[in-house]
């Protein structure tokens, strides 16, 4: 019995050991180096916010872009910041798909379709 403990000492040893070198373990992040290397920042201007369900609208809209990693919206400075990455995503797109939503995007005007099925409250 002794040495069946000492075998299972030995083994999770030897297990911790392997697991604490460099390159052994699996990142749970991804590669950090090549999303750092093409992120990017926006501040995308939103005139025509005007409520707590455009915030939810636009919020939206922009995180179900590929390549957009996050999206503040504020509504009191009326503009939304998004983290994304340039290799996957470019502001033009960005712009297009919230004035596609509804709203206007920087000098990208609405959708007028888009903003006429937009709840009163957005309008």
């Amino acid at each position: 019995m002794e040495i069946e403990n000492m075998r299972k000492t030995f083994l999770f040893i030897c297990a911790a050991f392997i697991l604490s070198l460099p390159g052994c373990r699996r990142s749970t992040t991804g590669n950090t180096a090549s999303t750092t290397s093409t992120a990017a920042i926006a501040a995308i201007n939103l005139p025509t916010l005007k409520c707590n369900t455009c915030v939810a609208t636009v919020k939206r809209t922009v995180a179900s872009m590929d390549g957009v990693e996050s999206a503040e919206v504020d509504l009191k400075a009326k503009n939304v910041t998004v983290h994304y990455l340039a290799a996957k995503l470019d502001i033009g797109r960005i712009e297009t798909g919230i004035s596609s939503a509804g709203y206007d995007a920087n000098d990208v005007r609405r959708d007028s379709t888009a903003y006429r099925n937009l709840p009163e409250c957005c309008k």
